[in-house]
């Protein structure tokens, strides 16, 4: 049965889409953290970044049946629901964050932030990760320097080292790490501004896991928030794999750190 439709999403499917493992795992359903495969074994899902109340949570599946069977349209036509939830999402976030631009993928978002801060702040240059992913349209493949070898990299990209205190080359015993790791994106900005780009922005995710499962210190991203406006560059937070209460104990991941994005 999975080794048949292994063969028909190979015939069907483009080969950009990957799997998980050498054997593919065949799920059939998913039931709060937990989910079954075709085989009948149950497996702790610690990985999937889709579902972040749980797979199949009642209260979400009632809530879909019951919008489904009332009104499935878009913005353009005026109705309550679409109004009501950037009202209670705009409630999450901090004081000037409360107007939504409603989009389909993390693509679109950050394609969507990165025009908005060239416009407003009049320069083109972007500071990143290493090893970023934040999407793959022309504009936004540029800032995921994982898809692509770092000689191809625009001009006004500059991208700097995670702060990984385990694999880097900061210990997070050394005191002044954190500050020390902030410093490479002042030293990026002046790379930037050295080849004649200005910094319209900084981006990153609010959990790193493309750059290696890290947590910095909050004061981190407090001092990179500082030396980027310093600069006259915009903020955007990437809160695809970490918003939405998917680290538990905020609504979104830069509240971790204290801070509030552009």
């Amino acid at each position: 049965m999975s080794n048949d439709l292994l063969q028909r999403r190979i015939r069907h499917m483009g080969p950009a889409y990957r799997l998980f493992y050498e054997q593919p795992v065949h799920l059939v359903r998913g039931e709060g953290a937990w989910l079954f495969g075709a085989d009948g074994r149950k497996y702790l899902d610690c990985y999937n970044n889709v579902a972040s109340v749980g797979h199949c949570h009642p209260t979400v599946v009632e809530a879909l049946s019951r919008q489904a069977a009332t009104l499935n349209t878009h913005t353009r036509y005026l109705h309550e629901n679409v109004v009501e939830y950037a009202e209670r999402l705009g409630s999450t976030l901090p004081d000037g964050l409360e107007v939504c631009m409603f989009v389909c993928t993390g693509t679109e978002a950050n394609d969507l932030a990165f025009r908005i801060a060239r416009t407003v702040t009049g320069n083109e240059g972007a500071v990143v990760l290493e090893h970023a992913y934040h999407g793959n349209s022309i504009m936004v493949t540029g800032l995921s320097t994982e898809m692509y070898p770092a000689a191809d990299r625009p001009d006004w990209l500059q991208a700097v080292e995670a702060p990984d205190s385990y694999r880097g080359p900061w210990r997070s015993d050394e005191p002044g790490w954190a500050a020390d790791c902030a410093d490479r994106v002042r030293q990026a900005m002046d790379a930037l501004r050295a080849r004649g780009h200005g910094t319209a922005i900084f981006i990153n995710d609010n959990i790193y896991s493309s750059s290696g499962i890290l947590t910095p210190p909050p004061e981190y991203l407090a001092a990179v928030y500082r030396a980027v406006r310093e600069r006259g560059g915009l903020i955007v937070a990437d809160e695809v794999q970490s918003g939405l209460c998917r680290l538990g104990d905020h609504y979104w991941g830069f509240q971790d750190s204290g801070v509030v994005p552009d």
